[in-house]
């Protein structure tokens, strides 16, 4: 995980983030690694950025676990530059849209220059060449990885992702959306990746003016934590229950239960696969004139059995 920290005069309303992540039951099995990742950079006049990753399991992914952690610290670092310049001047919505453009193009080209360099130290063994030449596969895909980076800054929320998994933003009074656009590629067997040729195309980014739509929430997470759920959809009881829990219990509380949350959602009850989850929580406390119930006293989603 990584963090910066500044002077407190310079660290506004920083919104709390809350992380968990762990190995799923299937991996365990498996002798495969938890092959997510998750990281945090803070920044200036309270921004902050956050990414989580989840390398692709397949054999012909088989640095994935390095993959996806390069894409955090990369994404991080790209978020907190941009997020920086964000803070120092009064984007309006355009240049809001262009920074989560330029997110994905920096990062993508940040996150190759990274790989290539973990290469030049850490080249194929010639096991691992077999692999890829038998896939004639370029240097790039055994890293390949999932990606989802939010940063928060100067009253935006600039968001990019590529991939599965899911983002979701919550409102005071327990209503949801999307960040980003959804992607009819993703069927549940396959996924656009940063490994591949065309990752700046693929992925989806936007930006949100939270004076507009204030947020109480902001839930970044793998593809374990949504296959875990036991509705369908899943995304509004979550949201209900989140914003009724934020108005209930401080970020000291969510530090206990989200690792625990990823920990239920990669068991064996749950969807067995790694599961890594980001929960930035407004950092004002409960921001409504009325408050919602929680759908059920689960302390947390419901659970597939």
């Amino acid at each position: 995980m990584t963090r910066t920290d500044h002077p407190a005069e310079d660290r506004i309303a920083t919104w709390h983030v809350i992380t968990g992540s762990a190995r799923g039951a299937a991996h365990t099995v498996s002798g495969l690694p938890n092959q997510d990742a998750v990281a945090r950079q803070d920044g200036p006049g309270g921004a902050i950025a956050v990414a989580i990753a989840d390398g692709h399991g397949h054999v012909r992914h088989f640095r994935s676990a390095d993959g996806s952690a390069l894409a955090v610290d990369v994404a991080c670092q790209v978020a907190s530059r941009i997020a920086a310049r964000l803070t120092a001047g009064a984007p309006g919505a355009e240049e809001a849209a262009l920074a989560g453009q330029e997110l994905a193009e920096v990062l993508v080209a940040d996150w190759r220059s990274a790989v290539a360099a973990q290469l030049a130290v850490r080249p194929y063994t010639a096991q691992e060449h077999s692999v890829l030449d038998l896939a004639a596969d370029p240097p790039e895909v055994p890293y390949g990885s999932t990606l989802l980076v939010a940063t928060i800054a100067a009253d935006w929320l600039v968001c990019a992702q590529i991939g599965d998994g899911d983002m979701l933003a919550v409102c005071p009074d327990g209503r949801f959306f999307y960040p980003v656009a959804g992607d009819d590629r993703l069927d549940g067997q396959r996924t656009t990746s940063l490994c591949q040729a065309d990752a700046v195309g693929s992925f989806r980014t936007a930006a949100h003016d939270l004076r507009e739509v204030p947020l109480v929430a902001l839930l970044l997470a793998t593809d374990g934590y949504g296959n875990a759920q036991a509705d369908e959809p899943w995304q509004p009881g979550v949201g209900r229950d989140l914003a009724a829990l934020a108005a209930e219990h401080d970020h000291h509380w969510f530090e206990q239960q989200v690792p625990d949350w990823a920990q239920r959602c990669a068991s064996t009850e749950g969807s067995g696969d790694d599961t890594t989850i980001a929960l930035l929580l407004h950092p004002g406390g409960d921001p409504r004139t009325g408050r919602v119930q929680a759908d059920a006293e689960r302390g947390g989603p419901e659970w597939t059995d």
